[in-house]
């Protein structure tokens, strides 16, 4: 059974904030899946979610009254496991991802697009 990964923003801000894990369902790198969703939360005034699209990107979406923002990382050349970083702040949202055994994460920051 999957882990409940909503669990990880219980009780976080809607300004500032970060979370880091590591996930190893098949069904994110089965391309068969065509979404696969990590999270979908209202914290505070803002709504984040955190999934896998059809085309293998991960992408990160954060809405709040004001702005949308989204970061989008290819994970089509992972398997196994990979360790996931989320963060945001008033001025951005970063999303980062590194494989099992990688020393460096790959960053995507968001994009803002005005609502």
């Amino acid at each position: 059974m999957p882990e409940d990964y909503s669990q990880l923003m219980v009780g976080k801000s809607d300004k500032a904030g970060e979370v880091e894990f590591t996930v190893n369902d098949p069904e994110l790198f089965n391309s068969d899946v065509k979404d696969y969703t990590l999270f979908y939360n209202i914290v505070e005034n803002a709504r984040f979610k955190l999934f896998r699209s059809n085309k293998m990107e991960l992408v990160l979406v954060h809405i709040t009254e004001d702005w949308l923002r989204q970061a989008k990382i290819d994970i089509s050349g992972y398997s196994g496991q990979i360790t996931i970083k989320v963060s945001w702040t008033p001025e951005e949202d970063k999303l980062a991802v590194k494989g099992d055994g990688e020393e460096e994460y790959i960053t995507a920051k968001a994009v803002q697009v005005d609502n």
